[in-house]
């Protein structure tokens, strides 16, 4: 998971391409597959029965084809995205939607407008820190210009996202530093674990990352035991306000119960 806050001074601008704002598609509602693709699905049902993952029964030349057919569908649609992150305060991203990561610019920004909460050690500590991971490692540059989301509601709320609501200022400030025995403690102490529900335009996903996660929802239906594919993507676009469709509070995971919050 790999889902980045990203703090915005104004709203997004909008872009030189189609915009779409009628509903987007769920990729965990079967309900949402076309029915030509339904028809095609019915005939390799038995393919479904006999495999526990998606990514294993997809190899099989007949499904490989429909996934990739569902895949060029799904590309021409908006979609639904789930971004998990902290809130600073109610309304802020309806209000401005989600940017692209900036790495230095998010961190300045962050010591800006929380600094004051931090000792001069830990805030020492934190550029020693976010200089060795983003800098020396290459963090900055393979992720500036992105944007991180879940392509399922249970996708964000699995045990791997905990992170991200548990810190607030997304990866580009809390990384290297969660671990930290004091900073760590006062980034969760910052805002409030909300999912940031967006509509991501046609074209905008990582590619070969739509179909399967639908797939998969229909794979339960044939198999209720089947595994439950956790998909994520990163766009390169901003989420302007009228593309952020709920921000809903993140509620503790349930013990048991992988999709539970």
């Amino acid at each position: 998971m790999k889902p980045d806050f990203a703090l915005a001074k104004k709203p997004c601008n909008g872009q030189n391409r189609k915009e779409f704002h009628v509903k987007p598609i769920r990729l965990d509602d079967v309900g949402a597959m076309p029915a030509a693709f339904l028809a095609r699905l019915k005939p390799l049902e038995h393919l479904f029965r006999q495999h526990k993952y998606i990514d294993s029964l997809t190899q099989d030349p007949r499904a490989g084809r429909l996934q990739y057919d569902v895949e060029d569908y799904l590309r021409t649609q908006p979609v639904r995205g789930y971004h998990c992150t902290r809130e600073p305060m109610p309304g802020y991203f309806s209000n401005h939607g989600l940017r692209l990561t900036d790495i230095a610019s998010h961190q300045a920004e962050f010591l800006a407008q929380w600094g004051h909460l931090f000792t001069d050690s830990e805030k020492e500590d934190m550029r020693r820190a976010w200089n060795s991971y983003f800098v020396g490692t290459g963090q900055e540059r393979a992720r500036n210009g992105m944007l991180w989301f879940c392509l399922t509601e249970c996708s964000a709320r699995v045990h791997g996202t905990r992170v991200f609501f548990d810190h607030f200022g997304g990866e580009a400030v809390f990384m290297p530093l969660k671990d930290h025995p004091t900073i760590a403690l006062k980034l969760g102490k910052i805002g409030t674990p909300v999912v940031v529900e967006a509509r991501l335009q046609p074209g905008t996903t990582a590619p070969l990352r739509l179909a399967l996660p639908l797939l998969s929802a229909y794979h339960r239906t044939v198999r209720p035991d089947a595994h439950v594919w956790e998909a994520e993507t990163n766009i390169r676009r901003p989420v302007p306000p009228a593309d952020v469709l709920a921000v809903s509070r993140r509620r503790p995971q349930q013990r048991g119960h992988a999709c539970s919050w």
